[in-house]
């Protein structure tokens, strides 16, 4: 399950990321490798995605793109990892290729995409043991680099046990507090509900999950949240009710609907990024786009895209003060607390 849920995480990434290879198909030819990668030392499974740009004359572009030999290498490329532990090299790690079938549709091919990957456990830094980590991608006619450190350490975790969204604080900044991470210097904060919900009665019950994100913080903003050796951010318990009656729509009107609140209903997600990806998202989020011969955002020599690293930290935490009795208040939502969860 593990393994799943790595894959599903980064096909989300590469369908964020799939934009940034409209090229623009009838400049000047030339073949631009493109290259995505995230290392998080917590996941089990580490990927890399290298594809590259296709050039089209006469034919319709949008169907070239649908076919993965017009992006894909052939074959199985050399692609690699270096560890390096305070500067000195110490493992290196080959990557294989899988081939991954739940990529969604858009404008290059889909569902299947072809990945290489590790299952060998990246390294978490320490105090005394600082980690890099350095991409080789050995292409046909060229050698792509590119090196990032790693984000995070075992220290990197939530440190609040609750969350209240009481009525008797609408209006009131909550904290929520986490310890901060080596190497981040941005961190995207984000909590889910999960409850079950059995529609019919008799029926069975199926789990649902909303999920609110808060924001993303710099290091220079939460530089002034500091307490003690961790970071205290907040959030408006009217925003929780904001965002569940938008996830809820129209079934809060279905007859004999009810839904089941465990007693960790909440997982607060910390996601910790590193220079290179945080540079990468901020030139990405102003309408940038790559064209070939073009001023691309890159830190692959020799070709173009993103290798850095994150680390995301998960709590489960319980609901505090009056949230379960005033959720269950709400008749027309049909909440039950049964705890145990």
């Amino acid at each position: 399950m593990k393994k799943v849920a790595s894959i599903f995480v980064f096909t989300i990434f590469m369908l964020l990321v799939s934009c940034r290879q409209d090229f623009n198909l009838q400049a000047e030819y030339k073949v631009v490798p493109v290259v995505y990668g995230l290392l998080d030392a917590n996941a089990d499974t580490n990927f890399i995605k290298v594809t590259r740009s296709f050039y089209v004359l006469n034919d319709d572009a949008t169907q070239v793109a649908m076919n993965p030999d017009s992006s894909d290498y052939r074959g199985k490329l050399d692609v690699r990892l270096t560890e390096f532990c305070n500067g000195d090299s110490v493992r290196q790690i080959i990557l294989d290729t899988i081939t991954i079938g739940n990529k969604q549709p858009g404008n290059f091919y889909a569902p299947k995409q072809k990945l290489y990957y590790t299952t060998e456990r990246l390294r978490k830094n320490t105090k005394d043991e600082k980690y890099q980590y350095k991409l080789t991608i050995v292409l046909p006619d060229r050698t792509l680099v590119s090196t990032t450190d790693m984000v995070g350490s075992n220290g990197f975790r939530v440190k609040s046990l609750a969350v209240n969204y009481s009525l008797e604080y609408f209006g009131v900044n909550r904290p929520l507090e986490f310890y901060p991470a080596p190497n981040a210097i941005s961190y995207e904060v984000r909590m889910t509900f999960t409850f079950k919900e059995q529609r019919h009665p008799g029926g069975d019950s199926i789990p649902r999950t909303m999920d609110w994100k808060l924001a993303t913080y710099s290091n220079f903003y939460l530089a002034s949240c500091m307490v003690d050796n961790y970071y205290r951010v907040t959030y408006r318990p009217e925003r929780f009710y904001e965002q569940l009656v938008d996830f809820l729509g129209a079934d809060t009107a279905v007859a004999g609907l009810k839904r089941f609140i465990g007693d960790y209903p909440v997982e607060i997600i910390v996601s910790a990024a590193g220079e290179e990806l945080t540079r990468y998202l901020e030139w990405s989020s102003v309408g940038n786009y790559g064209t070939m011969g073009g001023n691309d955002f890159t830190l692959i020599d020799g070709g173009t895209g993103v290798f850095s690293s994150r680390m995301t930290t998960r709590s489960r935490v319980r609901l505090a003060g009056t949230t379960v009795p005033e959720l269950m208040a709400h008749r027309n939502w049909g909440f039950k607390f049964t705890g145990g969860d």
